[in-house]
């Protein structure tokens, strides 16, 4: 079980894109810096629905998008837990390895 830590914007990079190639089910993706951009994006939301997705807090709220993201995970079937970051502390516990891409 990996814990995948993507942290740069999917219009910048291919690092997203790539980790999804190689997730596993059992796996994880926690987003964070630029990368929490991605799920303004229809296409990414969709992409992203069936795996268990962390959001770092910080980030997203040094981005000013809480409460759009919030709205948005009521109303999609996205499903994503904003997390601080003694909780990714222990995520990266949980996880038997953490890769960042």
């Amino acid at each position: 079980m990996i814990l995948h830590h993507i942290q740069t914007s999917t219009m910048s990079d291919d690092a997203l894109n790539t980790c999804l190639r190689y997730i596993h089910p059992t796996d994880s993706i926690l987003l964070s810096s630029d990368a929490v951009n991605c799920l303004l994006q229809t296409q990414w939301q969709q992409r992203l629905a069936n795996i268990k997705l962390f959001v770092l807090q910080d980030d997203v709220v040094a981005r000013g998008l809480f409460e759009r993201l919030m709205m948005l995970a009521n109303k999609t079937a996205s499903s994503f837990d904003i997390i601080d970051y003694s909780q990714f502390v222990e995520q990266s516990l949980l996880h038997d390895k953490v890769i960042t891409w």
